[in-house]
């Protein structure tokens, strides 16, 4: 019998790497990148960004995919130019990084990528398998298109027609897939009525949500860099949850959680065809939902503080980023001139 420590979490793996002697990690982390090992490669980042990254143990799960996806990429890089990863040349990080832009690859996906790399080199030395820091001199390109641009929110129009879609699935909905249905539109409504960001709203307990008269809200506990906020519910969001908390116990995610999907892809997956389905091709993604509440909401009370509160940002600007109403508002103006 072998005993084998216990990995069913971020800090049980890194300990894994924390625990060993030092020169023991570093012979580990050596041969993992001679041996073109990426498992054994990410687990040492990984236990790395447990133990010395600013959010630590409570790195989220989107981050760790992303770093790990960007760290394999890195990893495939060097193995296809002859790039010695431990003992890299003066202009190998930058050409990596001209070689993802003429590539095609997205100004953001861009810095990414460059950010899980910076991450692997931290983590290397970390390991005292080197002394290398090739990316402390490199240049990655500047995203310079607005958010909005990128990104825009989703008009009145289409929100309207995907949750009136969302209530007639509901209404044709076997017994069996009513529960199913009935979280889509719940979901729907709370990020398209609280702005939340997915992984808030996957993340909501029932104990979260306060739905008597005289409070009618919800806490989000685990949003971005781990600050809780409190949002107030709509009179639509407060019916739609009410009518899915009434429907009998038949979940099989836990009793706690209030939406069954475990990831924001199968949240997708059930989100989307509303939209496929009904005419709105341009899938812009759940943040859009976020996009559409933060400028309706700018739009009534024009205070972008308020909105910022609401929204969860620590700073106004990104507030101003997410809410473009300058073009609308003068576009009403100027119909009259």
């Amino acid at each position: 019998m072998t005993l084998v420590a216990y990995a069913g979490n971020l800090n049980n793996r890194a300990n894994v790497w924390v625990s060993l002697l030092a020169e023991e990690r570093r012979r580990r982390a050596v041969r993992a990148v001679a041996e073109q090992d990426h498992a054994a490669v990410w687990e040492l980042v990984e236990a790395f960004m447990a133990f010395r990254s600013q959010s630590g143990v409570l790195t989220s799960v989107h981050t760790l995919r992303s770093y790990r996806t960007g760290v394999r990429q890195f990893l495939e890089y060097a193995a296809e130019h002859a790039v010695n990863v431990l003992r890299p040349g003066r202009d190998d990080a930058q050409r990596y990084i001209n070689a993802l832009v003429a590539g095609g690859k997205k100004v953001l996906t861009v810095r990414s990528r460059v950010a899980a790399a910076v991450t692997l080199y931290k983590a290397l030395r970390w390991a005292e398998a080197t002394e290398a820091n090739p990316f402390e001199e490199t240049f990655a390109p500047q995203d310079r298109m607005h958010a909005l641009e990128k990104v825009p929110p989703y008009q009145e129009r289409v929100v309207r027609r995907v949750l009136a879609a969302a209530q007639e699935r509901i209404a044709q909905a076997q017994p069996d897939e009513l529960d199913r249905a009935t979280a889509v539109h719940t979901l729907l409504v709370v990020l398209a009525h609280g702005g939340l960001r997915i992984d808030e709203a996957l993340n909501l307990e029932w104990k979260d949500i306060r739905l008597e008269d005289d409070e009618l809200r919800l806490v989000v506990r685990s949003g971005k860099g781990r600050k809780s906020r409190e949002v107030p519910l709509s009179r639509s969001a407060v019916e739609a949850l009410r009518a899915y908390r009434a429907l009998p116990r038949t979940r099989k995610h836990p009793p706690r959680k209030v939406f069954p999907f475990a990831s924001r892809s199968s949240a997708m997956y059930h989100v989307r065809p509303l939209f496929d389905e009904h005419g709105v091709t341009d899938w812009r993604g759940f943040h859009a939902l976020r996009k559409y509440m933060g400028s309706r909401l700018y739009e009534n009370l024009e205070d972008f503080a308020a909105v910022a509160e609401v929204l969860g940002h620590a700073n106004v600007n990104t507030t101003k980023a997410y809410v473009r109403v300058g073009n609308e508002r003068a576009r009403k103006v100027l119909r009259d001139w």
